[in-house]
């Protein structure tokens, strides 16, 4: 799974729309270099420094998303294989020092939003959730420390 990164056909084409967005920005950034050329001496010049690095961080931006682009590989919630855990699949999980129950779909990095229980394949738990099956208990290190779940359902997203 190296250096592939999952999403859904809506969360590529949001990548792509971003991509739009930080391209047409080009120009407007341009201007500013031009216009803060303009003030004089380079060197003391606070218009053309703070323009010239927003152009840095928007290059980096840009060349982020072109490289990742390529590596997308698509899926759907709907259509996903629900014998094991598996990128787009929807889990609930019993914390069993708790025993309270967690709802998490699993999704790429692209689309991870821990807030409505979308969590990457690339955090801890999604990673240690993957290939597991119904009735497995796992055990994640956490920043807060070991936590232990156990798998109650695998259904499908949607």
């Amino acid at each position: 799974m190296e250096g592939i990164i999952y999403a859904t056909v809506d969360g590529k084409k949001s990548l792509e729309r971003k991509l739009d967005e930080l391209v047409s920005r080009r120009s407007e950034i341009a201007q500013q270099i031009k216009e803060a050329r303009e003030f004089g001496d380079l060197k003391e010049n606070a218009e053309w420094a703070a323009a010239r690095e927003a152009q840095t961080n928007l290059e980096e931006e840009i060349a982020g998303i072109k490289a990742k682009l390529p590596l997308v590989k698509l899926f759907s919630y709907a259509k996903v294989d629900t014998s094991a855990i598996n990128i787009g699949a929807k889990v609930i999980l019993e914390n069993l020092t708790t025993k309270k129950s967690e709802t998490w779909t699993i999704t790429g990095v692209i689309e991870n939003d821990p807030e409505h229980g979308f969590i990457s394949n690339e955090t801890p738990l999604g990673h240690a959730l993957l290939g597991k099956k119904q009735g497995e208990t796992i055990e994640i290190k956490m920043p807060a420390g070991k936590i232990k779940y156990k798998v109650v359902k695998i259904t499908t997203a949607n």
